[in-house]
């Protein structure tokens, strides 16, 4: 068996042989992710003081959650309390 022909088995098989021989796939299926119907997170900053952050950190992690998951509930809850603002910015009249 000549150089050409174990060229030609190995060739055959295995990955490199099928990334090699694979048919293209068509531009439309994409690359990356599907896109989501999800809302998407928007990051912020914010500035407060060090012992507090601290707190913030030891907070979240005795709760196993991430300090942005921490602070959103906070937030979620704050909006929630005060729903009767929210409606009556809604009813404002604002000068454009």
């Amino acid at each position: 068996m000549g150089l050409a022909e174990r060229e030609a088995k190995r060739a055959g098989r295995g990955v490199v042989a099928s990334i090699i021989h694979a048919e293209p796939t068509p531009a439309a299926a994409g690359k990356g992710r599907p896109k989501s119907d999800q809302e998407t997170k928007q990051r912020i900053s914010l500035a407060i003081l060090p012992s507090l952050y601290e707190d913030v950190k030891k907070l979240a992690y005795v709760e196993r959650r991430s300090v942005s998951e921490l602070v959103a509930q906070l937030l979620e809850r704050y909006i929630r309390e005060n729903q009767k603002k929210l409606e009556d910015y809604g009813t404002m009249n604002r000068d454009p």
